[in-house]
C-alpha cells in the first residue's frame, strides 16, 4: 500500500462510529477505583475528558475491557510500543489491580459525543 493508501485507510476507520457500550455491566467500586487511576496519570491530558482520544493519541473511552487490559499490560512491561515512550513511563509502579480496574472504568466510559 502507498502512504495515500495508508492514509485513506485509518481515515476512513478513524471516522467510524464508536462500538456500542461494552455489555457487561458496570462494577461500580472497581470503577470507582479505575476513575481513581486514571485521574493519578493524567490520562485525559492525552485521551481527552471523553477518553475519545484525537490525531495521533487513540480513543479509550469504550473500548473492549480484554483489549484495553491486554494494552495497559503490554506499555507497563515494555512489549508494546506507541509513537513515544509516554504510556510506559505513564504506567509504570501501577500494579496488576489497578491496571484491571482502569481498564474496567474506560471500557464502561460513555461513548464520546
Amino acid at each position: 500500500m502507498s502512504d495515500g493508501d495508508l492514509r485513506g485507510f485509518s481515515d476512513t476507520i478513524a471516522a467510524l462510529p464508536s462500538p456500542p457500550p461494552a455489555p457487561a455491566a458496570t462494577d461500580a467500586a472497581r470503577a470507582a477505583r479505575g476513575a481513581e487511576v486514571a485521574g493519578r496519570l493524567r490520562c485525559a491530558g492525552c485521551h481527552g475528558a471523553d477518553f475519545a482520544g484525537g490525531k495521533q493519541v487513540p480513543r479509550i473511552g469504550g473500548q473492549r475491557e480484554d483489549y484495553l487490559l491486554a494494552a495497559l499490560q503490554g506499555f507497563r512491561g515494555a512489549r508494546r510500543l506507541g509513537y513515544t515512550p509516554a504510556m510506559t513511563e505513564a504506567l509504570a509502579g501501577t500494579t496488576p489491580d489497578e491496571l484491571q480496574d482502569l481498564a474496567h472504568f474506560l471500557a464502561h466510559a460513555p461513548p464520546p459525543r
